[in-house]
């Protein structure tokens, strides 16, 4: 793929560093397929990795960022209190797709927050957002921290929130990365036909503690807008 603003780019390192022009790059990639995105951003990457939560629909996404290069690094946070069917959904597509998985667990176990803190905190509240810091973000650091990747592959789309709709393929995160979404100009039945015609597993049997509604945001993209 040949693109000007790349071509303005005398390494292939800078194409994704803190100084990027991503405005262009959103700009002249926005008619692309998500293959095509996906293989400009392992042909620039130095360090790519991929964040999932195995939610719903989440298979299309694994599939997609892992053709260009099956041993991309696959990072989930296991905060422990996915449903038992998730679990289960997780070991399939494992082996399904051969994933480069690499599990962060909180601290404290699920079952030690219980039984010191009792049951999930309220949402909007300060118990909450301890509560997420616990789980998902001190996980999600750790990871980075250890990685230090320059690119953060995520499966957001616009159709999902308000606040996603005001992102775009490529935009600046958290630890000094660029995030990169790759489907973020599909839809959900965009997504859904690219399960069916490629008969993924999918499981719709999930549950965020972070969340508590499909289309709230946890914390986590939040923390590199």
């Amino acid at each position: 793929m040949s693109l000007h603003v790349v071509e303005k780019v005398q390494s292939q390192e800078l194409v994704f560093s803190p100084q990027a022009d991503l405005m262009s790059l959103n700009r002249e990639l926005k008619g692309k397929l998500p293959s095509e995105i996906m293989r400009f951003t392992i042909e620039h990457a130095r360090n790519p990795i991929v964040f999932t939560n195995f939610r719903p629909l989440a298979v299309a996404f694994l599939h997609l960022v892992t053709q260009p290069r099956k041993d991309i690094p696959v990072i989930w946070v296991d905060h422990g209190f996915n449903t038992p069917e998730t679990y289960r959904h997780i070991e399939r597509v494992v082996e399904h797709l051969d994933l480069n998985l690499k599990v962060y667990s909180p601290k404290m176990s699920a079952a030690h927050y219980t039984a010191v803190h009792g049951s999930i905190p309220p949402l909007d509240t300060p118990e909450h957002d301890e509560f997420s810091q616990i789980v998902k973000l001190e996980p999600f650091n750790r990871a980075m921290e250890e990685l230090q990747p320059d690119i953060w592959l995520n499966g957001i789309r616009h159709d999902q929130n308000a606040h996603r709709k005001t992102l775009d393929i490529f935009t600046f995160g958290s630890h000094g990365t660029v995030r990169v979404a790759p489907m973020f100009h599909l839809n959900e039945l965009d997504v859904e036909e690219y399960i069916y015609d490629r008969d993924l597993p999918d499981n719709h049997d999930y549950f965020d503690p972070t969340k508590g509604e499909e289309h709230r945001e946890c914390g986590l993209l939040l923390a590199g807008s």
